[in-house]
This record gives structure tokens, C-alpha cells and sequence, in this order.
């Protein structure tokens, strides 16, 4: 009796040690709105609070569309932290924004990571094709952010988990204006640039290297067409940090495109497939003194890194006016 008094014993106080690995408490924030101040990227549910400190610098949620089981992948450690806390009461942002911090509720548990990974997969949302033209434009981004093989210290030890998800974090996509005036188009008489921007104005669309023959003035009403391709009708959109100071000839017509002022996106429409998509069409007229070309841009999409946008199945570009 006394062996199994003693064995019985033994049981109950190795059951209550701390072997350092404890796993057996569960938080979950999967399906919690998530919000940001800074830096810091932040849920909370009810009086618990989840958060992420990942400086700008490490382009963590950029709004680049990440390729198929290829996240981001940031390391816990050093200016990278992931905390979470209870509260005694229910928490709000200021607890995470404000330094210092309300002084109810009170933090009554802490947990820091120790180690593991965040990995992030982004993709891009796009709003409903427009009616007319079949467009569609990326109207946010979602950051899918999951913790790998995190380690959390807590006051009584350690809480592991293989995966935890942190779920989702959304950020806008930068307005496109898009907004041209047919009669805004020109051409570089040196360089065969064919361009539409408003003076002063932040958005251009141009075509680098056109294709003579599309501004033929035989074949009088009969619609010419071209493919979009690096080499010829390279076909760009820029969008400004401030407005075009120097005037639209000065900009697009010299040898190279000036470095001011800065751009804030760049897209580059992809290469067309005959009779399919990236398709260039001119149909041009006589107008009394001299030739209008009417161009028109067919199922463009343009492409910067790995996001996309279709401009529609049939975009008026400019109408042209020509002397011959």
C-alpha cells in the first residue's frame, strides 16, 4: 500500500510541473475584424487583444498580389513582434494606439513571441465589370496573415503553436483616375509617341514606338489594326505623386521621359493576341482640311508586378487630327 501511495504521488506532482511546452490553453482571432494604427496591426475580441509590430521598411502588406503558395515570410524577433493580452475588462483601440494607454481596462495577462514566422499571402479584389465597357479595377487588397511554429512566453511558461491564424487584413488599392478627354491626344512628331494627358494634370496614357501604318490616310474608313507588344505599341499608364509641370510636349517628346515628376504607379498593358485582347484600332476619316483618326483600345489589361486591371473591351483612346 504505501509503494502505491507513493507511486500514486509521483504521478500528481509530475502532472503539476511546468515542462515549459504547454499547449493546452486556445485564443482565437481568425474571424475578427482586424484594424491598424501605424505600424501596428491589431484584432481584439471582447477583452482579449492580438497584435503585430512589423516596421514599414520590411514591405510586410504592400498591395502586391503574392503567386500561388509563395506568402511572405517575416521572421518574430528583434523590430518583428506578435503580443497578445487579456484584459479585465473589454478592450478597445486605445489599449493598443495610445502611449500611454487608458487606465481601464487593465492588462491582466501577457504573452510575448518568441520566435516562428508570419507568413502573409496578398490578394487583390476587383470590383464588379462595368456594364458598358466590361472594365474592372482593384478596389482593395487582402492580406491573409498566418503564424508558423510561433512560440508565446507566457508568466507560467510556454504556449506553441504549429499554425495559428491570425486571418485577415485589408488595405485600399490606389484610385486610378482614368479620367481622359478624347481630344487631349497627340503625337510626338520625332518619336512616333502617341500620348493623352491634361495639362497639369497627375495621369497619362501613352504609346511608345506606334505603328506607322495605323495613321495611314488610305483605306479611308476601314478600321487598321495593331497588337500591343514591347517592341511596338508599348502602351503605358502613369500615375503622378503631383501634377505635370512642364508642358505635355516637353514631357513626352524628347529622347528620354523625364525623372519629375515622380510616379506613383506605374502599369504596363500586356502584349496582344491577335484578334483576342491588346488590340490597337484606328479608323480614320477625312474632316474637311486634314484626316481624324479615331483610336480605340480593345481588351487591354495592364499589368504591374504580379496585379492586374482590365480597362474594358472597347476604350476610346483619343481622337487624333492630322494634318495628311
Amino acid at each position: 500500500m504505501k509503494k502505491l501511495l507513493g507511486l500514486l504521488f509521483f504521478v500528481v506532482v509530475l502532472n503539476g510541473c511546468d515542462d515549459g511546452d504547454l499547449t493546452i490553453e486556445n485564443i482565437s482571432f481568425e474571424d475578427v475584424q482586424a484594424a491598424s494604427c501605424g505600424e501596428t496591426i491589431y484584432k481584439l475580441n471582447g477583452n482579449q487583444a492580438l497584435y503585430i509590430k512589423i516596421p514599414e521598411s520590411e514591405n510586410a502588406f504592400i498591395n502586391e498580389t503574392t503567386p500561388t503558395d509563395v506568402p511572405r515570410v517575416k521572421t518574430i524577433g528583434g523590430n518583428i513582434s506578435v503580443t497578445y493580452r487579456a484584459y479585465n475588462g473589454t478592450a478597445v483601440a486605445a489599449n493598443i494606439c495610445n502611449t500611454p494607454g487608458p487606465i481601464f481596462p487593465v492588462a491582466t495577462q501577457e504573452w510575448i513571441a518568441t520566435s516562428g514566422t508570419i507568413e502573409i499571402s496578398t490578394i487583390a479584389v476587383y470590383t464588379a465589370p462595368d456594364a458598358i465597357t466590361g472594365a474592372t479595377k482593384i478596389s482593395k487588397y487582402i492580406h491573409n496573415i498566418v503564424f508558423k511554429n510561433i512560440v508565446f512566453q507566457k508568466p507560467e511558461g510556454q504556449q506553441v503553436y504549429e499554425r495559428f491564424a491570425f486571418g485577415e487584413y485589408s488595405t485600399p488599392a490606389t484610385l486610378l483616375p482614368l479620367n481622359f478627354n478624347a481630344e487631349d491626344i497627340q503625337l510626338c512628331s520625332s518619336n512616333q509617341t502617341l500620348y493623352n494627358a491634361r495639362t497639369n494634370g497627375i495621369e497619362a496614357m501613352y504609346i511608345q514606338n506606334l505603328d506607322a501604318n495605323l495613321l495611314a490616310t488610305t483605306n479611308l474608313g476601314v478600321a487598321k489594326t495593331g497588337l500591343i507588344s514591347d517592341t511596338a505599341n508599348h502602351l503605358v499608364y502613369r500615375l503622378f505623386q503631383t501634377a505635370l509641370t512642364t508642358s505635355n510636349q516637353d514631357y513626352f517628346c524628347g529622347t528620354t521621359l523625364p525623372g519629375t515628376p515622380e510616379i506613383d504607379e506605374e502599369w504596363i498593358a500586356n502584349n496582344g493576341v491577335s484578334n483576342v485582347s491588346g488590340i490597337i484600332e484606328v479608323t480614320t476619316t477625312t474632316n474637311g482640311t486634314g484626316f481624324s483618326h479615331s483610336i480605340y483600345l480593345k481588351a487591354v489589361t495592364f499589368q504591374k508586378g504580379n496585379n492586374t486591371f482590365y480597362l474594358g473591351d472597347s476604350i476610346l483612346f483619343g481622337t487624333l487630327l492630322t494634318a495628311n
